[in-house]
Order: structure tokens, then sequence, then C-alpha cells
């Protein structure tokens, strides 16, 4: 039997995930130290593959720090956290996606940002897909969230193709940002 599109593209024994371009791969604690510590090329060794410039800007800033403190206390929660997003077909890394976190109160946040030369392909649309189908496999999970900033209409486009509506609820975490949401019921 075929997969359908909102199949989940899950392998709960690796916690890879897998769409028909890419395969998203949960960050390893070391490889995130390596990372932070500037050491690429210890990085791409851990991470298997060449990182190239990823990770840049705020996500190393600010997330790259998060998903240390967290897989230091929980590595079990990688899978809910920070993920490479390779292009299969040539190996490269071309930005990531993350779930940040398992739901609270229902609600699960999905991220996510390319390098600009993959920009305009696809692929954040795809991994986005892949991520929102893994977050919707726990059934503590009713609904997924995008906080994204009006100015951003490429973010905007990725998360109306993922069913998600703007909710008119701004962030607390992101002023002048608004989340956008889908259910699992309008997933399903």
């Amino acid at each position: 039997m075929s997969a359908q599109p909102f199949d989940p593209p899950f392998d709960p024994a690796s916690e890879v995930l897998r769409t028909e371009r890419l395969d998203l791969l949960p960050l390893s604690l070391e490889f995130c130290r390596a990372v932070l510590a500037g050491d690429r090329s210890l990085a791409s060794r851990l991470f298997g593959y060449e990182i190239g410039a990823w990770p840049e800007g705020d996500e190393l800033r600010a997330a790259f720090p998060h998903y240390v403190n967290v897989l230091t206390l929980r590595p079990d929660l990688a899978g809910w956290h920070g993920r490479a997003i390779v292009v299969r077909d040539s190996g490269t890394v071309a930005g990531s996606v993350n779930l940040k976190g398992r739901p609270r109160n229902g609600r699960a946040e999905v991220g996510y940002g390319l390098l600009e030369a993959y920009r305009g392909r696809g692929y954040a649309r795809e991994a986005a897909r892949a991520a929102v189908a893994r977050a919707f496999l726990d059934v503590a999970t009713a609904e997924v969230v995008a906080v994204i900033d009006p100015s951003n209409a490429a973010s905007i486009r990725v998360a109306e193709s993922l069913g998600m509506r703007r909710t008119g609820e701004l962030s607390s975490e992101h002023p002048g940002s608004y989340v956008w949401l889908v259910a699992r019921e309008a997933w399903a």
C-alpha cells in the first residue's frame, strides 16, 4: 500500500523523518556542543554530513544553547527539538526544522528555516509537513502552531500549505509575530 500525503513519515526506531527528497535528522548533544565550540570540522564528522554554513544567525545564538541545555537533561527528547534538513540526493544540509519541545497544554510548536541558497525549492514546506505529522503522532498534541512575523511572506506560505490559519494571537516571546495554527481534526 502506498503512503498517502498525510501518512506520518516517522521511523520510531531512529527518529529520522524521511520525506520524498529530505532526511530530517535529530541533533545530538555532542554535535550541538561542537557547533557551539566553533569546531565545524568535528561537528560535520559527528553528524556524518558536511554542515557548511549551517547553523547561522539567531539559530546558532539562541537555539543551539537551548538544545544543549535540553539534551544534557533529556537526550531522549532529541526528536522533539532541532533537526537538520539534509537534501538526500546531494547530501547537503539545507537548514533546520524543529518542534520546540513536547506539547504543552495540547500545543506543539513547529519552526523551520533554510539557508538562502536552498530557498524557493519547497524544502521548508516538505520538512515542516513531516514535523507536523510527527507532532500529531503524539496523542498529547491537539494542535500545532507556528509563530511568524507578518513580514515573512515565505514562512506564511509554508504555514498556509500546512493548513495553518492565523489566529490573531500575538506571540508573547516574539513581539509583533502572530500565531498560526492547525488543529488535529483539520490535519487529519
